[in-house]
């Protein structure tokens, strides 16, 4: 859907929050706009970073008629370096064994920085919409879209969790966001 100035649920993060390999409507952030009454605008991409989720909210949150934001923390392992040509994600797969960049093996494959990296945009996430008054839910995708296959199902694409995977961290999200707001 395109934006306009209804209210919404803001989405962010990356192929989990995208919904890869699902319809639409199995997606989290459908399932949770759906319970929560609100059209969604799903930011996420595929390969995200956290750090592309707080750049893609600094710009439209203030913009749109924001209601919800609830952010699906990309894999720690990515961080996204913006170029004069625009945006790159790293992560330690598309790196190629003979770099001699020292940013590249110095921060990317240093499992510590990732670590923390993803705590500062989580954390600017939260501060942002607090400084705006709207309500943030962040969760890790790790934590809720990596299980075991079998419990979360598989996706079309059999890389992503399923329409089962979506449903319960919906269910979660959903009773967070109606307990905390």
């Amino acid at each position: 859907e395109e934006f306009d100035d209804q209210p919404c649920l803001l989405a962010l993060g990356c192929s989990y929050t995208l919904g890869s390999g699902l319809p639409v409507e199995c997606t989290w952030p459908s399932l949770v706009g759906r319970a929560l009454n609100l059209p969604v605008a799903n930011l996420a991409w595929m390969g995200h970073s956290a750090d592309s989720c707080f750049r893609i909210a600094e710009y439209w949150v203030p913009r749109l008629n924001v209601q919800q934001v609830v952010m699906l923390t990309p894999f720690s392992d990515r961080v996204e370096v913006l170029t004069e040509k625009g945006a790159i994600t790293y992560m330690p797969s598309n790196i190629p064994e003979t770099t001699t960049d020292e940013f590249l093996t110095h921060w990317v494959l240093n499992n510590e920085n990732g670590r923390l990296n993803s705590i500062r945009n989580k954390l600017a996430v939260k501060q942002l919409c607090h400084n705006l008054n709207v309500p943030c839910q962040v969760y890790d995708a790790l934590t809720y879209m990596a299980d075991s296959r079998e419990k979360l199902e598989y996706a079309r694409d059999y890389m992503h969790a399923g329409p089962r995977g979506h449903q319960i961290l919906a269910e979660r999200i959903i009773n967070d966001c109606t307990t905390t707001n």
